[in-house]
């Protein structure tokens, strides 16, 4: 399908002139003007009519825009006010519906766009197209079912990356829980296994002999009371000191690290949902807040964190020492304590945690012993909820390494079939579509001749004698040879579109062409490689000496400036 008619009535706020072209019946069209003609215009309002405002060109177009293309097929679009209109022979239709027939009968956007060459370096197709996009563009001219094949394989491998992070989130997030819960269990075990001992005393009357024993010996009971108290002290701080330490380690891990774990264990109030560490780290990456991804400098927290790492291995060795020696404090006072039961073995295995019990009820044997029965319970239910909570995140945790591994080993078979595939593409299309792209460049080009190379991602480079050049390296290229590679690359990329039958469209469309060209001779070269294609060659021009390589001429003329006095005082 190429193009009929032209009929550009309104178009950029009324910059443009208007210009109605009729019969071009896919023939080769010039608009040929000077300076502020609507040359560009006149290019970026066809583009408007096939895809729509949002893909013109370096050009923000008001509301007030109507282009109508005809084509040769019979079809006719109208874009504009009052709504679209689209004709195909034997109905009309308008508004949505005609958009949307006509977008389903233009096709693929990306390739539509790139049959359009910008004049201006930088706003050229390959410019447009990222590495991953323009690999993407040349598979679907080669070969749309590999590249289909390739595109659910990279969609697979993203969510199975996506279930992996927040799998190994989870497992992380409930290993956390699970530990926790069994520290509290160790504690209740503890508990009960003191009160289990106190309520065996009872039952033996040894808690009433060592009872009547501290109440006749107050000396003896002065010197246990300080010695508990003073065992008691120093376990609370070494407890203190485990907590500080545990804590300074878990700055073993990187800035990043160690936010995006935060920022995981909170669920949003909102959506009920987790940022995941990956996620977490890219925001990061980017300046942005971890949680809520606006733009935010973590600098101060980051240096915060930065300065605990520096700190954490001179702080757990001062934490170890520390630890180190309280443990010989408390030693020194269970020396004391064993001293005195040897000196009075009467006193038997009392303990710190009986001693407090017996004075915290006056030495009264029967309310000890109620208090020991009310405690045994609570701690016989907390330990039976502490352990159901325990197997459930077992439980949970289980379940999460099953699926981590079920999709770690999907992600490794996907990304392997992706990586088969690719090379697959290498060697079917890609391979066939650069050593064409390098034919059509070196016909266009008078000078020496550029190998070009086209890798699996994308990168165009250009093997010389002494150096490797490449296309996304500013500097690299120049000028001519920049609009001479996108003229080549887009017909290139036209020539296995309609061959593949990916598109049924033949038409390129160039915004002056050859104003970056120094060499005569490589115009001629370009124009003669392009005016010979089975393709409809537009073009925009203010080099009035192109006129003989066009079958259909259109003279752009500017817009005169109309004033009144009015408009001076």
């Amino acid at each position: 399908m190429k193009i009929d008619s032209v009929d550009i009535e309104k178009f950029a706020n009324g910059e443009h002139r208007g210009k109605t072209v009729e019969n071009i019946t896919g023939g080769s069209l010039l608009f040929q003007g000077g300076s502020r003609t609507g040359k560009t215009l006149t290019f970026n309002a066809i583009l408007y009519n096939l895809l729509g405002a949002s893909n013109t060109i370096d050009l923000a177009t008001g509301r007030q825009n109507e282009v109508e293309l005809g084509f040769t097929d019979g079809t006719r679009f109208f874009r504009g006010n009052p709504e679209a209109e689209y004709e195909d022979g034997e109905e009309t239709v308008t508004g949505k519906e005609a958009s949307d027939t006509f977008r389903e009968k233009i096709g693929d956007t990306p390739l539509i766009s790139s049959h359009f060459v910008h004049s201006h370096l930088g706003k050229m197709p390959l410019d447009k197209l990222s590495r991953n996009k323009r690999i993407s563009l040349i598979r679907t001219v080669t070969n749309e079912d590999l590249r289909q094949r390739i595109e659910r394989f990279e969609r697979a491998e993203d969510q199975l990356e996506q279930l992996v992070v927040e799998t190994r989130d989870e497992k992380r997030r409930v290993s956390e829980d699970l530990q926790e819960v069994e520290r509290t269990i160790d504690d209740l075990e503890s508990q009960q296994e003191k009160y289990e001992n106190i309520q065996e005393k009872i039952s033996t009357g040894e808690l009433q002999e060592i009872s009547e024993q501290l109440q006749r010996n107050q000396e003896l009971e002065k010197k246990l009371d300080q010695l508990f108290r003073e065992k008691e002290g120093i376990r609370k701080r070494l407890r203190k000191l485990h907590r500080k330490k545990g804590k300074q380690e878990n700055y073993d891990s990187e800035v990043k690290e160690i936010i995006a774990e935060a920022v995981n264990d909170f669920v949003c109030p909102t959506c009920d949902r987790r940022i995941t560490t990956e996620k977490a780290k890219n925001r990061i990456d980017t300046g942005n807040c971890p949680y809520c991804g606006r733009k935010h400098s973590l600098k101060e927290l980051r240096n915060s964190i930065e300065e605990q790492i520096e700190r954490s291995d001179d702080l757990i060795e001062d934490l170890e020492a520390e630890i180190e020696e309280l443990r010989d404090q408390r030693q020194e006072v269970t020396d004391d304590i064993e001293q005195l039961r040897e000196e009075q073995p009467e006193i038997g295995e009392l303990d710190g945690f009986i001693k407090r019990r017996l004075d915290n009820h006056s030495h009264d044997i029967e309310a000890v012993q109620r208090h020991t029965q009310d405690e045994l319970e609570n701690i016989s239910e907390s330990l039976s909820e502490s352990r159901a909570k325990q197997e459930e995140l077992s439980e949970r945790k289980e379940r999460a390494e099953e699926r981590l591994e079920a999709y770690s080993d999907a992600l490794e078979s996907a990304s392997g079939m992706v990586d088969e595939l690719t090379e697959e593409s290498l060697e079917a299309g890609i391979q066939e579509f650069s050593d064409a792209w390098e034919e059509a460049y070196n016909e266009m080009n008078s000078n020496l001749e550029l190998e070009i190379d086209i890798n699996e991602e994308g990168r165009i480079q250009f093997p010389g004698r002494n150096n490797l050049r490449e296309y996304d390296r500013g500097g690299n290229l120049s000028g001519s040879e920049l609009h001479l590679l996108n003229i080549s690359f887009v017909s290139t990329l036209s020539q296995f579109a309609t061959e593949n039958e990916v598109i049924d469209w033949d038409t390129i469309v160039l915004d002056e062409p050859f104003s970056n060209l120094q060499e005569e001779e490589n115009k001629e070269a370009a124009l003669e490689y392009l005016t010979g294609l089975d393709k409809q060659l537009i073009a925009t021009t203010s080099d009035d000496s192109l006129e003989a390589w066009f079958e259909n001429v259109e003279v752009l003329e500017r817009e005169p400036l109309q004033t009144t006095l009015g408009d001076f005082v």
